[in-house]
């Protein structure tokens, strides 16, 4: 499940994935944040009159790009001096954005989703949180639509902070002339929640890593110093303490994750096995988190949700979602369910697949159903039993139904189907 607020935004003005989301996906700008904490994404042009980076500025500007352009080994565009806009202009393009790509009934099927998996509280506005970490986070980002780079700074001549998201945020402007990151499909993930985040950690994987190289060839100790106090500040930790683990793992992991994996390509064949990839994209996190899947090609099982599922719960019963989880948040879901971090990780070694549906009936009931397959009868076994514990831990209404290397989730709310019908739905629903 991706995040309605993410992916297809990212795609249409390369954003980052921050919030994952069961049903559709938003594409925009691909932003970075403070270096310690999560990138998020905005995608607008500039108000008028807003001031470009002054002639001292955009020398320094030129000169980062030669510098990454040469690390990349990707030719430049001639023009890469960025617009720099104030962190006013900033949030209120953020709200603009958010409200233009998410309409609300599409906001509110993700809230319902994420209040069934409990990976949000009850009456928690997504969109309040989406917009507060972005606005506490967002420094700049590349907008290939507009094909033009932003900066958010206060300052005449940049900063390392600002030098270090500009390095980044070039090697953006870099991927989208060399392989046009609109061909990555990423505002036509709905329903793939877990190909977008893949997608976009190769993405950001490789803008880190570019950034990575230019931050240790030219910041001083000192500078590297300036950039971790920065990303220190306790108004940006205590945003972040405050945010849903969802919303926080989803949004580090296409740079963290997405760096390892990228790190990954590089060992086995450097920038031109990232270039490469760049026509091949991951298909799932779980060949971000085990590169050796994708470099063997192995994807998701062929999974599919039977066309006869709301009838199978009854009349008056409908599909209201679908989307996908993926390894990495199925995770965070057993985390969040109380298991520690190295049992979850376990439990989830060895996806192989997973489709969800959010399903209305009469009377205000809901079901969430989640089938999953696993690579062996031993990894279900391992899910099946942690799902279970983290149900109980979310306090949930719900079960977990086995049938070799299937497992699958119900979470109820309303009380209907009776727990004898809800087992036998999930039972033939494990046996495929």
């Amino acid at each position: 499940m991706r995040s309605p607020e993410n992916t297809r935004r990212w795609a249409r003005a390369m954003r980052t994935i921050v919030v994952i989301a069961t049903v559709a996906a938003c594409a925009g700008p691909t932003p970075s944040g403070s270096p310690a904490a999560p990138p998020t994404p905005t995608a607008t042009a500039p108000a008028a009159g807003t001031p470009s980076a002054s002639p001292d500025a955009a020398t320094v500007y030129r000169t980062i790009a030669v510098q990454v352009s040469a690390i990349r080994g990707l030719d430049a565009p001639e023009r890469v001096d960025p617009t720099v806009i104030d962190r006013g202009t900033l949030q209120a393009n953020l709200a603009s954005h958010f409200d233009q790509d998410n309409p609300p009934e599409r906001i509110a099927r993700t809230e319902r989703i994420y209040e069934a998996l409990g990976f949000l509280d009850a009456g928690a506005s997504l969109r309040a949180l989406y917009l507060e970490l972005q606005g506490s986070q967002v420094i700049g980002y590349y907008d290939p639509t507009a094909k033009q780079l932003f900066i958010v700074s206060s300052a005449g001549v940049p900063g390392p902070t600002e030098r270090l998201t500009y390095a980044h945020e070039f090697t953006h402007e870099l991927q989208d002339r060399h392989f046009d990151i609109g061909r990555l499909g990423l505002d036509k993930v709905d329903q793939e929640t877990d190909r977008g985040l893949a997608v976009l950690s190769l993405v950001e994987g490789d803008a880190v890593s570019a950034q990575t190289a230019w931050m240790t060839a030219n910041l001083t100790p000192a500078e590297l110093g300036q950039v971790a106090a920065e990303a220190s500040d306790p108004a940006v930790l205590a945003t972040l303490a405050k945010m849903p683990p969802i919303l926080l793992e989803t949004s580090l992991f296409p740079y963290q994750g997405g760096a390892a994996f990228v790190s990954s390509l590089q060992a086995s064949g450097g920038y031109g096995a990232v270039n490469a990839a760049f026509s091949k994209p991951p298909v799932s996190t779980e060949q971000i988190l085990h590169p050796e899947k994708y470099a063997a090609g192995e994807g998701p099982l062929d999974l599919q949700l039977p066309a006869d599922l709301a009838a199978r719960f009854g009349p008056g019963w409908s599909v209201a979602a679908r989307d996908t989880m993926g390894e990495l948040q199925l995770r965070v879901w057993l985390r969040q369910g109380g298991l520690p971090g190295d049992v979850a990780r376990t439990a989830a070694d060895g996806w192989g697949a997973d489709r969800l549906a959010l399903l209305d009936g009469p009377g205000g009931a809901s079901v969430l159903v989640l089938v999953t397959a696993w690579d062996t009868r031993a990894d279900a076994d391992a899910f099946a039993a942690a799902a279970q514990q983290a149900i109980v831990g979310l306090g949930k209404d719900g079960r977990a139904v086995q049938n070799g290397s299937r497992v699958v989730i119900g979470l109820r709310t309303g009380g209907s189907p009776d727990d004898a019908a809800l087992a036998a739905i999930l039972a033939r629903l494990a046996a495929g």
